[in-house]
């Protein structure tokens, strides 16, 4: 079969297999043109054309207009993009499931706490799976709004740790650690402690319950510190 460039009237010498492989996208090798191939197709008028050509060129020059596919001077066009297979959609689909099942029990607390609706249907789940419902915890969306160390005046052997902690989620939390390091005047580590929320919470607070949404408690901590001379401290909360 023969096709012609639009551009140049450059006629090629093609295959059906050539034309399926890119949909009819080919490229003249003259001219650069991109164009299709099945539309400027005329297997009968074009080859008795390109044969008048060939014939009609200067002896041992060969024919002027036909090029061959061996000569590389015919490109096709991009390839045509194959339609994903079921198989493929279906691997994707898996992958999918399996990302938000990992993410949802990940955060089974968050989402138990922030969507009540589906809180039974995650407590089943963790039922089935042998795991707890633990309240969130974002220690990102907890604070110390203020803190002191200060020795007891009525026992100097006794420093007592004053902090007020915040949550400013929307929604309850569970309780954070809190660790205090003493330093020395060098700012080195003299002793350092991790309260849990049973060693620091006030009396009237069960831990268990967790931390109120935009609750604020105050935190009074004694500890016995007669072989310590600390000058300083430092004091973070975090999540075990």
């Amino acid at each position: 079969m023969i096709t012609r460039c639009p551009a140049c009237a450059t006629a090629f010498r093609v295959a059906d297999s050539q034309l399926q492989a890119r949909a009819g996208q080919v490229r003249c090798g003259r001219c650069g043109t991109l164009f299709d191939a099945l539309v400027a197709l005329n297997t009968d008028s074009a080859r008795r054309t390109a044969r008048t050509e060939a014939e009609a060129a200067p002896a041992g020059a060969g024919p002027a207009s036909i090029v061959s596919e061996r000569d590389r001077e015919f490109d096709f066009g991009p390839r045509r993009r194959r339609r994903p297979s079921r198989l493929w959609w279906l691997a994707s689909s898996l992958l999918l499931l399996a990302l938000t099942a990992q993410v949802a029990y990940q955060y089974r607390g968050e989402v138990a706490v922030l969507f009540p609706e589906a809180k039974l249907l995650v407590q089943m789940a963790c039922e089935e799976l042998g795991c707890e419902l633990p309240l969130p915890r974002r220690v990102d969306l907890l604070g110390i709004e203020s803190s002191d160390l200060q020795a007891d005046s009525a026992h100097p052997s006794v420093m007592v740790l004053t902090a007020t902690l915040r949550n400013r989620a929307r929604y309850i939390q569970a309780f954070p650690a809190l660790e205090l390091t003493l330093t020395n005047i060098q700012n080195q580590t003299v002793a350092r402690r991790v309260l849990m929320p049973e060693d620091y919470a006030p009396p009237d607070t069960q831990p268990e319950s967790g931390f109120a949404a935009g609750g604020e408690i105050q935190v009074r901590v004694y500890m016995e510190a007669s072989a310590l001379t600390p000058t300083g401290y430092r004091l973070y909360l975090f999540h075990l």
